[in-house]
């Protein structure tokens, strides 16, 4: 039987970012998902998803449908402004 740190592990591997530090964003990209946005803006999925409820703008709403999209230069407008 497997110990749960060796689970643990294997989840964090599984869940690790899919940005890796090779790839890079321009102002005018469309970012998918809250994942990729937290690794952009180096802040955990629970911080994009407080600036969501702060009134980050979003392209469009995700569901168990449809990703999550944002416009990269007006989230970090946005959080220019907000600061």
């Amino acid at each position: 039987m497997r110990s749960s740190n060796y689970l643990r592990r294997a989840k964090r591997r599984y869940n690790k970012s899919i940005v890796d530090d090779s790839t890079t964003f321009s102002a005018d990209d469309q970012i998918i998902g809250k994942d990729t946005l937290s690794s952009i803006m180096d802040v955990t999925i629970t911080s994009i998803e407080r600036w969501i409820r702060d009134g980050m703008p979003i392209k469009q709403r995700g569901n168990q449908y449809q990703d999550w999209i944002f416009d990269l230069s007006a989230v970090k407008q946005w959080k220019a402004d907000k600061n």
